[in-house]
This record gives structure tokens, sequence and C-alpha cells, in this order.
């Protein structure tokens, strides 16, 4: 093996204050606090009061200045372009998308648990009430993810393909073969709560529809049931998807179909290198390179290892340590002290863009930079350097490996010198979040204060840049919340960092 075990035991933390885009609020409260006043501030004034009737939906894109709807969400700065794509309304303009507010719904059940108040949880659940009433397709499948959402202006769901033209859903003739979930899991558990029959039938028509081979356990990113592409972030989500029903109702299939599932992705990897293919089944680019996208699969598999027997949580277990370790292999400069954005699955070479460009025509803008970037806002570019690094704790929870612990005090490493986010211009609420979660994980796994104290560097950074005027703008550049930017990730870091208490994410995992 080439990876050489080195520790960054040396490295010496600072911190240095950077302005805002307009002036902060009072941060003399606590994070918890400033949470707080968020969700209070989000749920009075943020709901579908549009169309011609009111709803419990939560908008997806607020003004911070007073909680409220924008008044036209689709214009943005230059420097702060779409999220989700660059063509495709994913960000649910004047509507609202459950799949995208999963990690703010878990947090708002949180806050209730906590402050006895429930006004939170209340807000929850008539969310995915009226979700539930408004958002499924014949068959069962949710109207939701990256070509679906609720919109409240014309009071009705909607769908959209590539062309980014969007229409009204049929529901006497809609199947939701566009079904998509990819990077984030859902909260099951959340869903379930409201109602377990209608969750059930949803992951049931989704796992059934996304699964094109059972014989072989190929998948499909939609459920169309026909070929497509089967990336790896999708993978995870099935298959702990599948795994979580299973443990609900015991039924054998869901295990065996999730079994196949994780089964495609492990073996479609390079002989040589046993580098993982981001998406076996196509003819792109991502059928030839491997991203740190292995590490969000790992993360799916050894989170869905906790709903099924021993042996198939050892087997899990395993194809995430094999594909995390052929990757840790080859994936890591020690010249820049960076991971490597993409590599080559049949020799583990790093590719740049220059050598991309010698194998394909051109560069498309969904993949990752020579080097994998913690501040990217871009999705999908294949790139998840915080789950990749949440797998190699674990995986040195798991397994003890003294690899992982290198892996991820290099991971640290890379965090603090690039900081502050996003070469000065601040990053998403998400992404904040993520990095921020890691470094008190790496905290309580290693006893090492240092990763504490870089935590609470990256969340002054984050209080600093986001909070202002009783809520938290999810970037910066202008003064707006976007459900895109999935600001739940940073809300549970803040009062993790704060309570030494990680809030439950129902089923979510970083």
């Amino acid at each position: 093996m080439r990876f050489t075990v080195i520790l960054f035991l040396s490295c010496i933390f600072t911190f240095t204050s950077h302005a805002g885009y307009s002036q902060s609020g009072n941060t003399s409260q606590s994070y918890y606090d400033l949470v707080v006043n968020h969700f209070t501030k989000r749920l009075a004034n943020g709901k579908d009061k549009y169309g011609s009737k009111t709803t419990p939906f939560w908008m997806s894109s607020l003004n911070t200045a007073t909680g409220e709807h924008l008044e036209n969400d689709t214009i943005r700065p230059d420097d702060r372009p779409q999220r989700l794509y660059q063509d495709r309304p994913v960000e649910a303009p004047q509507g609202s998308s459950m799949y995208w507010d999963m990690p703010q719904v878990v947090v708002a059940y949180y806050l209730s648990e906590k402050t006895g108040d429930a006004t939170y949880s209340d807000a929850a659940d008539a969310y995915i009430q009226a979700f539930f009433e408004n958002c499924i397709a014949k068959n069962g499948r949710f109207l939701w993810g990256n070509h679906f959402y609720y919109d409240a202006f014309r009071d009705s769901t909607v769908r959209f393909g590539s062309n980014g033209i969007t229409t009204g859903v049929d529901f006497d003739e809609e199947e939701a073969r566009l079904h998509e979930m990819r990077p984030i899991v859902p909260s099951w558990q959340a869903l379930w709560n409201i109602d377990p029959e209608i969750t059930e039938a949803a992951i049931r028509s989704a796992i059934d529809g996304h699964l094109t081979n059972p014989a072989t356990g190929e998948f499909n990113r939609h459920a169309t049931g026909d070929r497509g592409h089967a990336f790896l972030e999708a993978g995870g989500v099935l298959v702990y998807s599948a795994a979580w029903l299973y443990a609900k109702t015991q039924d054998a299939s869901l295990l065996e179909k999730a079994n196949r599932m994780a089964n495609y992705s492990f073996f479609n990897k390079g002989a040589e290198t046993g580098l993982l293919e981001n998406s076996p089944n196509q003819n792109r680019w991502d059928k030839i390179y491997s991203t740190t996208e292995v590490g969000l699969w790992a993360r799916g598999l050894i989170e869905a290892a906790n709903y099924v027997d021993e042996t198939t949580r050892q087997q899990w277990i395993t194809m995430a340590d094999e594909a995390m370790t052929a990757w840790l292999e080859y994936g890591f400069d020690p010249e820049q002290r960076e991971y490597y954005g993409i590599l080559r699955v049949s020799s583990g070479e790093p590719i740049f863009e220059e050598d991309f460009l010698n194998d394909f025509e051109s560069k498309t803008v969904y993949s990752p930079d020579n080097y994998t970037s913690f501040w990217e806002p871009l999705f999908p570019r294949h790139d998840y350097p915080m789950p990749f690094a949440e797998s190699c704790l674990k995986l040195y929870e798991l397994t003890g490996k003294d690899y992982y612990k290198s892996a991820c005090y290099r991971w640290m490493a890379a965090v603090k010198n690039d900081l502050p986010a996003w070469d000065g211009k601040g990053g998403y609420a998400d992404l904040y979040g993520r990095v921020i979660h890691f470094l008190l994980g790496g905290h309580k796994t290693f006893s090492d204060e240092r990763f504490r104290i870089l935590a609470q560097d990256v969340a002054n950074e984050a209080v600093e840049r986001l909070y202002a005027q009783g809520m938290f703008r999810t970037h910066t550049g202008e003064d707006r919340y976007d459900v895109a930017d999935m600001f739940g990730f940073l809300a549970t870091s803040l009062i993790w960092l704060e309570t030494g208490e990680e809030p439950s994410m129902m089923g979510i995992y970083y």
C-alpha cells in the first residue's frame, strides 16, 4: 500500500475575524438561542400564504429582514449562483421542498423537545401532513427531490426535467418516474411518526422503481424502471432506505434488495486499484473516474448496517472499509497536503483538468476540481469531502485502523488551511455545519482538544457571517435564507458545540 501513515500532530490553530455581508445582530446570545430565534421568526412569517389558499408548507426562500418569502426568489447576485444545478428549479422557486427541508424539520422536533414549546413540532407535523395530502403520486411514491416541489402560488405540485420547464402534476397519470433522492437521506422516522402506512408505501414504491435489475442489484438514480445513472450517492441512500424499512417490517425481500444494490456498486471497481466507479453503467467520465463520493456511499452503508442482522452488518462494514481504504491509498497529495478531486479507476492516478480534457472533449461543471473542495456550493459535483471524512471517523471507531486516524488528522489540517471559507467569501450553512460536525466528532473520538478549538473557530466564523436580523441567512452576499442550503446541518452542529449534546437528526446522517 502506498498510503503512508502521517499524523499532523503539530497543527497550530488560530482564528482571524472577517467581516460579514451586513452588520451581524446580537451574537452575545448562545448558539442555542440563535437557533431558536431563527426558527421562531422563520415559522412565524415564512409559511405559505400565497395563491388561493393558505397551507402549512414552509416556503423555500425567505428575506431574512422580514422572515417572509422573497418577492422574487429567482434574482441572485452574480457570485452567489443557484445552488442545485444551474438550469433546473430544484430550489423550489415560489414554493416548498420537503426533501431539502428534512434537516430543518428534525431540528424543529428537537427544539420542541428541549424547550417544551410545541410551536416547532406542531409546525413540522402540519408541514408533513400537508406534504402527504398534496405530494404523493398514484403509486404511493413521493413527489419530491430533484424533479418535484409544491408551488405555493399555483397551489399545486409541479414537475420539471433537465430543460427546466415546470408543469403541473396530473395526479391521474403521474407515476413519479423522475423520483430522485440524492445526496441526503430523508428522515424516514419523522415521516413514519405521522403516517407509517404512507411512509412504507413510498419507500417500497421508490425501491422498486429505482431497482432496474433485481438479479444484479443494478439501480437508476431515477425511478424509471429502466437503466440510467447508478450514482454511488443515490445507491447509498437507497440501501439505507431499504435497510431502515427492513428493520420496521422484517420483510426479508427488502434486505435482499438492499444487499444486492450495495454489492452492485462495490463490485464495479478497478481490478488493480479497488477504486469504485462513480457511475458504472453509463459511458461517461464518472465510469472511469472515482471521487470522494465513495465516502458518502460508505456513510450510507455504515448507517444502514445499524438496521440489519450481524452477518449483513459485518459484510457492509467490510465493503465500506475496503472501498475507503482503496481511495485513501491514492487520494492524498502529500506535497499540497490536500485530497485530490478525481482519481482514475484503472490506475489510481489523480486527474487534473488537462487530463480530463485529454479523455473527453470538455470538462463538465458537475465534476470536482483538481482537489476536493470544502466550500464549493454547486450540486451535484460528485465531491463530498466531509461525508468522506465522517466515514474515516466511523471506520476508525469500527476497525481501529491507524490510517483512518491519520486521514482524520489530515482532514483537520486541510480545513484549517482552507479558512476563512471559500477564499474569504464565506461559506454556506450546510457546509459550515458539516465541517463543525466532523471536527466535534474528531474531538469526541480522539480526545484531542485541537479538533474542538478548530470547530469553535469555524462556528464563530459561521455565526459572524450568517446571523443577522434575528435569523440566519444561509449564505453570504445577500440577506436570504434558502432551503437548498440546509440550515439544519449548521443548527445541530452549533447546538452540539455549545451544549456537548449531539441533537438527534432522526436518521439523517452527515
